[in-house]
């Protein structure tokens, strides 16, 4: 009978706090790191352009261009030639031109001649595969004109 005791002591003794302890940590880490996406977007009017929807795979690098034809990355301003840099290094990490997609959310009134000049440099630095962010001409609030 003495077996019988030390199992159920056992079976008692068995404590869920340090587990438990774990998953929320684990939860308020990954609430606390979805929210870091959001964080970092720039106020820009994007085009008003039907689109695609978005796809499943994310791009892999995300630029702000502003009306006045400055990027801003991770809501820091960058120079082009920084921009380049961060996208050459981020094409030899992925091993293939093929596996790196940057989406460019230019401002409307940004002039056209800006996104050629960054599409121009960042395509001498191996970039092939862009994504530019647009809005929806159905979801433009009642009474703004596209």
């Amino acid at each position: 009978m003495k077996f019988a005791t030390e199992q159920s002591d056992r079976i008692r003794a068995f404590d869920l706090t340090p587990m438990i302890d774990v998953v929320l940590q684990l939860i308020i880490f990954f609430m606390f790191t979805s929210q870091f996406g959001e964080l970092s977007r720039t106020e820009v009017e994007l085009p008003r352009e039907q689109g695609q929807e978005e796809r499943a795979d994310k791009a892999t690098l995300t630029v702000d261009l502003t009306a006045t034809g400055e990027l801003v990355f991770e809501s820091e301003p960058i120079s082009l030639e920084s921009f380049a840099r961060i996208a050459q290094i981020e094409i030899e990490r992925a091993g293939s031109a093929d596996l790196v997609t940057i989406r460019v959310r230019p401002d409307r009134r940004c002039l056209a001649a800006h996104l050629n000049r960054m599409m121009d440099r960042l395509s001498r630095a191996g970039v092939s595969r862009w994504a530019i962010g647009t809005l929806d001409p159905m979801s433009a609030p009642p009474g703004d004109s596209p």
